[in-house]
């Protein structure tokens, strides 16, 4: 009898642990199936941007005299070459995107949204046929190269549980980072300086800062807003392209909505990095989320046949429009 009643105990208490832990894994499985619905639903909030395939681009490279390029680097004197005309494209671009959510207790998760982007990048180059001292038509194709594009961009988002007035729970996001990724070993986004009317943000932990309706990025309608992008590089002197896109909203411009905006070298700092910089836009609606980002490109990967590297790093963001940002 006492055999019998001991069996009937553990049993009862393996239950109980079997219990125990399929409550928690179901409870688990909820909450991931909650933010997954979340991230599916704000699919324009967590997708990237300027990413896709791209048939034909000029980067309006202009004519350049002699005394125009006296004392700059080999690599200024290709990006101002007048004989030749290069166009650049991408094709067969592929985006996987992967979500991993850590379950911090019952009320905070956080999720890393990866996104592993492949293609492969095209640069072509023909004559440059002159028919007057300013105007140029594009002639016979001289050279052409490919490099293949592989470059992982991640982000982390925190997931809060809400619980209404009447009961009613609700999870919400709270706060992001700064999406961040490169491709190639000698090219970095070192920092950001984001700078709004009197209020200057230096931003340089793009994977572990998280900005959110407490400190959010934001720009001045009525003042003047400046970001400056500070880049390493194992190449001195203005080596880079540096292009960012701003004001995006799928339900305020559509997603054909594009912008390019070209940074422009300032300086070298003591370090070795480099600074460009450029005045950003207003858009013209307060409170509302836009995204943006910025994409750094080593000129080899645009105009040297023999460097086969992509070579490439970005960095994007959500931002708002304020009357005033102040420190």
């Amino acid at each position: 009898m006492q055999i019998k009643s001991i069996v009937i105990l553990t049993l009862i208490a393996l239950a109980a642990i079997w219990s125990c832990d399929v409550t928690e894994t179901d409870e688990q499985g909820a909450i991931e199936d909650a933010i997954l619905a979340l991230i599916a639903a704000d699919d324009s909030t967590y997708a990237i941007e300027g990413m896709d395939n791209i048939d034909d681009e000029d980067y309006s490279l202009v004519k350049a005299s002699n005394s125009d390029v006296s004392g700059v680097t080999a690599m200024e004197v290709t990006v101002l070459d007048s004989d030749y005309v290069w166009r650049f494209g991408r094709s067969g671009m592929n985006n996987e995107r992967g979500i991993t959510i850590e379950i911090e207790d019952d009320t905070s998760a956080i999720a890393l949204i990866t996104h592993h982007i492949t293609g492969t990048f095209h640069a072509r180059q023909f004559e440059r046929v002159w028919t007057s001292d300013t105007t140029s038509v594009r002639g016979d194709s001289v050279q052409f190269s490919q490099k293949s594009i592989d470059q992982t961009i991640n982000r982390r988002v925190i997931f809060r549980l809400f619980v209404s007035p009447a009961g009613e729970e609700r999870w919400k996001r709270t706060a992001m980072t700064l999406a961040y990724g490169s491709s190639g070993e000698v090219l970095n986004i070192e920092a950001v300086e984001w700078v709004a009317e009197d209020s200057v943000s230096v931003l340089t932990d793009f994977e572990n800062v998280f900005y959110g309706h407490d400190n959010p990025l934001a720009f001045a309608i009525m003042g003047a807003n400046r970001i400056n992008t500070i880049v390493s590089n194992e190449l001195e002197g203005d080596s880079e392209l540096v292009v960012g896109r701003f004001g995006f909203h799928p339900r305020v411009h559509g997603p054909g909505f594009r912008n390019r905006i070209r940074f422009h070298y300032d300086e070298t700092l003591d370090t070795g990095d480099k600074v460009y910089t450029r005045g950003i836009p207003v858009v013209d609606h307060l409170n509302r989320h836009f995204k943006g980002f910025i994409e750094v490109t080593d000129q080899r990967t645009l105009f040297d046949h023999d460097y086969e590297m992509y070579t490439s790093a970005t960095v994007g963001f959500v931002y708002k429009m304020r009357n005033h940002v102040r420190d």
